[in-house]
């Protein structure tokens, strides 16, 4: 194995690493903010109620346990991604010769992280829909980078002229994916002091999200038939998504599927970009 191979092959085992840990930061924050606005509090939707009057700082107070055990498991996750992103910038730009794309990539995380951080200290436990969306966004986007910085440090495999043809709608879907995914975060505040049923924010992202649904299906259908394996797993987290948020509907146990419905959403993300070809180091 050549230097820059063996190189390559290091960068990308720490970049699956740095994935799943922002994998589980995104979980650990919708957990976190999901818990706080009241879909996990009892009696249930009493309390949900309640907690729509009440400030940040009163609701914070009100963490129990796992949240605060949450926020701790938080903070290490956090750093140690930190960590990761520091050591793919210094082993792709700092070391010759200088890989641009895996470099461009870390820098761009390494961006993406920075700001989360200066809206963690600044915004501290506002619920305001620009610091939800902010939070919620950035910790797609870091993802997405983690994911990308993955295609990009694996061995490449020749791209087929179908590939190449969905790769428009691919990124369109991608933009649909997060665009949903912060106008659903921007009504998971909206709806505590409004309620749901009542608010034509929450109706529009439901609209919305069928509308997704449906097209993404198409997409992964699509994919699949090109030729595409990732396809099937599109189709497959969109059917899985699309039952989850009917559950939700009935608001049995709306903390359970609210969080999954946020890690399914992730994953889907992940599969998206599995579609499109990788960047050349």
């Amino acid at each position: 194995m050549s230097p820059t191979a063996a190189r390559l092959s290091a960068l990308h085992r720490i970049a699956i690493a740095c994935a799943l840990l922002v994998l589980a930061i995104t979980s650990l924050s919708a957990y976190i903010r999901l818990e706080r606005i009241g879909l996990g509090c009892a009696p249930w939707p009493a309390c949900y109620v309640q907690r729509a009057a009440m400030p940040a700082e009163a609701v914070a107070a009100l963490d129990g346990e796992a949240v605060v055990a949450a926020r701790m498991v938080h903070r290490v996750v956090t750093s140690a991604a930190a960590l990761l992103v520091i050591l793919l910038l210094v082993k792709t730009l700092a070391q010759q010769p200088a890989l641009h794309v895996p470099g461009r990539l870390a820098l761009a995380l390494l961006g993406v992280a920075l700001f989360l951080a200066v809206l963690g200290r600044m915004a501290g436990d506002s619920r305001a829909p620009p610091v939800i969306l902010g939070n919620l966004l950035g910790g797609f986007l870091m993802f997405a980078l983690s994911v990308r910085m993955v295609q990009a440090t694996r061995a490449q495999a020749a791209l087929a002229a179908s590939a190449r043809r969905l790769r428009p709608w691919v990124l369109a879907a991608l933009v649909l994916l997060l665009l949903q995914a912060g106008l659903g975060g921007v009504v998971s505040a909206e709806r505590v002091a409004h309620g749901c049923d009542a608010s034509a924010l929450c109706a529009a992202h439901r609209a919305a999200g069928i509308a997704l649904a449906a097209a993404l299906l198409a997409l992964g259908l699509a994919a699949w038939r090109a030729g595409l394996r990732p396809g099937v797993t599109v189709a497959a987290l969109v059917l899985l998504q699309a039952a989850l948020g009917w559950a939700l509907l009935s608001q049995a146990t709306p903390l359970a599927f609210a969080l999954a419905h946020n890690v399914l959403a992730v994953l889907l993300l992940a599969a998206l970009l599995a579609l499109l070809p990788p960047a050349m180091p």
